[in-house]
């Protein structure tokens, strides 16, 4: 099978599917990005620049429809356009019988229709969901578009309950989805590649400046109003825990020197900043950690940061905005609070904090569910797929 794959531009959580996808045998890959961003570039929302510490090329085919290394994402509307030139010429001249789009930019619904008047199948893979008040003219706007897109995809990788019903809001047909999990990167390999990364506790709270006989609470990500961690470090202190619990905040963004100001104000020393960190650092803090909190406000489609720390044993507790929040429930691998109710929060860290058989089934369950956020098990459910 010939699988192409378009996208805006590098995801640090994708290249690892891509590097098992082109692995597998009888699978002819190829990713299409739009635009070649360096491996240290300039996030916005972390508001410096950043590496992933991964290799964004190696082990798979690809082609950049731009290939001028860039700095910063290109997203203007004037840069789309000239993309749907190239993605339309790339399409009308391609031999790949699938195609899969990721995301609904306008670019992509020219390559819907191309894609469809050429025969090729169409795959659609847009990690969404539909929460939040809209008003009438964006309601309306939304739908037509969508829904437009909609008559040209042949089927949809779905990853939770939320994406789903994303779909369907828009004429989607149940009987064309697919679930694929959304695999959140490749610490197994990383740490086969170098034992060295993972380091003992003593090691690791030495080079962090962190107290070795504390239990961790994590937080990891931006800094940003659609982050939320001003509600976390509240709520944290309202929950007024044991001395044996301390919480890491792990990024960077527009609040962070905010709550820092606030907490040297507070004079609390159960609270620790540090700057952002690459996916071999991570490990460590995922390591140590007992929880990670994400208190997400509107717009965190998936919740990648939980899909990583759930692979080693990590406990949720995770806002209601959060894609993943229906799967914390089922699969009992942590909490669940209303974005509306902070109370609820602070009290689901005294619990956790406090009933340590709750918190370790928590665990162990989240350790169980990590494994199907590996990309291995997301390859195989592809490959699975394109065979039926």
């Amino acid at each position: 099978m010939k699988l192409l794959y378009i996208l805006t531009h590098q995801i640090h959580n994708l290249t690892p599917l891509f590097r098992e996808l082109s692995t597998k045998k009888n699978v002819d890959f190829k990713a299409i990005y739009w635009q070649k961003i360096s491996s240290k570039y300039f996030d916005p929302e972390f508001n410096k620049i950043i590496d992933f510490g991964i290799d964004q090329f190696e082990g798979y085919s690809h082609e950049c429809l731009f290939s001028e290394e860039k700095k910063k994402y290109d997203f203007s509307f004037f840069f789309k356009l000239k993309i749907t030139v190239k993605i339309v010429k790339l399409l009308i001249s391609s031999d790949y019988n699938t195609i899969i789009f990721h995301g609904y930019s306008f670019p992509h619904i020219f390559g819907l229709i191309i894609a469809k008047l050429f025969n090729k199948k169409t795959i659609m893979r847009s990690i969404s969901y539909n929460l939040g008040k809209k008003n009438l003219l964006k309601k309306i706007i939304r739908f037509i578009y969508y829904r437009f897109a909609n008559f040209f995809i042949d089927e949809y990788w779905t990853i939770h309950n939320l994406n789903e019903k994303f779909f369907l809001d828009f004429g989607a047909k149940k009987n064309s989805f697919v679930f694929i999990d959304h695999c959140q990167g490749e610490y197994s390999k990383l740490l086969s590649t170098n034992k060295n990364l993972l380091l003992n506790k003593e090691k690791f709270t030495n080079k962090y400046d962190l107290p070795n006989n504390k239990k961790f609470i994590f937080f990891g990500g931006r800094f940003i109003k659609r982050k939320n961690p001003e509600y976390l470090y509240d709520a944290f202190i309202e929950a007024n825990l044991s001395n044996d619990w301390f919480l890491i905040m792990v990024g960077n963004g527009e609040l962070k020197a905010k709550i820092e100001d606030k907490n040297r104000s507070n004079k609390l020393k159960n609270i620790k900043f540090l700057d952002f960190q690459d996916q071999k650092s991570l490990i460590n803090f995922f390591t140590y950690s007992e929880i990670l909190v994400l208190p997400s406000e509107l717009g965190d489609t998936h919740g990648n940061i939980a899909a990583e720390a759930v692979q080693f044993g990590c406990a949720l507790i995770l806002s209601n905005m959060v894609g993943l929040r229906t799967e914390c429930i089922d699969n009992k691998i942590g909490l669940v609070f209303d974005i509306e109710n902070k109370n609820e929060l602070v009290d689901h860290l005294r619990l956790l904090t406090k009933e340590s058989k709750i918190l370790a089934n928590f665990q162990k369950n989240a350790f169980e569910f990590g494994k199907t956020k590996t990309p291995e098990h997301a390859a195989n459910l592809i490959v699975q797929s394109l065979e039926l």
